[in-house]
This record gives structure tokens, C-alpha cells and sequence, in this order.
């Protein structure tokens, strides 16, 4: 079946009519999580402390941390990086000393950083290396394993380019692979203190 003539001629005006109709029409600004106007990005950095215990030792831990951040109105994404190191030589034992470390990637969220007092929550996923040295002068028996750590962070904007943060953590750890030192005796709760240089 043919198309009439007047038809094809009237087609492209057709379409011409309805982009202009719909270019007319004003865009409609939709909420979301993420204001991609209004964005933007930086990063920070600094040291961190933590105190807490290892199988019922005091236990300190000093480390830093590093991320860079995407922030939109009142949401603040993070992704970095973190480690940490055990400064006492905990007591395992007579003769036995306990040495310990991990680090790894960090994930975090920062609720309305912009206000003087704010919260944040922070996920490091990594691995570490546990150490018993026997300071008889016998071999040192060490292994290592998986670890999953989940901090929350009440912070405060001390100038805009420094943060102070107060809050808690708790490691998880797997298995470390030596005989008489078990996952639940790495891992526990600490209080953490962190100090954020840079701009988020």
C-alpha cells in the first residue's frame, strides 16, 4: 500500500513539532542521594590511635588513614585506605611476647560533614600478621589472617581543614593459624581516636 504524497510531506513537520513541544517543556528537578549540580570531591588524611584489648591485655594500636571523598548536600562517600600497628608487646606468656598489625581497603559514610559536630561510620576489609615471640631465643611461631573492622566516629570540624573524631570499633578476625591463639583471642572492641587533615 502507497503512502500519499501530502503524507510524506507532512511527516518531518510532524516531528519538528513534537522535539520543539518537548524542549519547551521545563526540566523537573527530581530528589535524589546523590545532587550531581552540587557535588564535590576531595580527601584527607592523618594518624589514628586505638585502645583496647587482646585477650584480656591492654592492647594500644597506632596506624593512619587515607580516603578520598565524594560529597553531595548531606552524604559524604569515602574510599581509602587504613593500617595499623600493635605498640606494646603484649605479656602471651613466660617467656612469650605478642606482636600484631593489619591494614587494608577502607569504605566509609560521613553524615552531614559539614556541620561542627558530625558522624561517621567507617569499614576496613584487609588482612594482617600476628607474631608470638618466644624471648628465650627458641624459633617464633607467626601467622596471618582475614580481618573485618567497623568503626563509628562521632567528629568534630576543629578549623575546615582539620577533624577530630571520638568513637568505637570491633575487629573480627579470622583463624591466625597458630596453636593456643584462636580468632576470638585477636578479636575484640577498642575506643578510637583519629585525627583528619584535608578537605572533604
Amino acid at each position: 500500500m502507497s503512502v500519499p504524497v501530502h503524507s510524506k510531506r507532512f511527516t518531518p513537520l510532524i516531528a519538528m513539532l513534537a522535539t520543539l513541544t518537548l524542549a519547551s517543556v521545563p526540566a523537573l528537578a527530581k530528589d535524589a542521594l546523590i545532587d550531581m549540580d552540587n557535588a564535590r570531591s576531595g580527601g584527607f588524611g592523618g594518624p589514628v590511635v586505638k585502645y583496647g584489648d587482646i585477650n584480656g591485655d591492654s592492647a594500644a594500636m597506632i596506624g593512619g588513614e587515607g580516603a578520598g571523598t565524594f560529597t553531595s548536600g548531606d552524604h559524604s562517600l569515602l574510599i581509602g585506605g587504613a593500617g595499623f600497628g600493635l605498640v606494646n608487646e603484649l605479656d602471651w606468656d613466660t617467656d612469650q611476647k605478642l606482636e600484631m598489625g593489619y591494614g587494608g581497603l577502607m569504605l566509609g559514610y560521613t553524615h552531614k560533614p559539614d556541620s561542627v559536630v558530625h558522624v561517621e561510620s567507617k569499614l576496613l576489609l584487609g588482612a594482617g600478621g600476628v607474631s608470638i615471640i618466644d624471648t628465650a631465643g627458641t624459633d617464633d611461631d607467626s601467622g596471618s589472617f582475614m580481618v573485618t573492622e567497623l568503626t563509628i566516629s562521632g567528629e568534630v570540624n576543629v578549623t575546615d581543614f582539620l577533624e577530630i573524631g571520638l568513637g568505637g570499633a570491633y575487629r573480627l578476625t579470622s583463624e591466625p593459624g597458630i596453636d593456643g591463639l584462636s580468632a576470638s583471642d585477636i578479636s575484640g572492641a577498642s575506643i578510637v581516636v583519629s585525627f583528619q587533615f584535608g578537605q572533604i
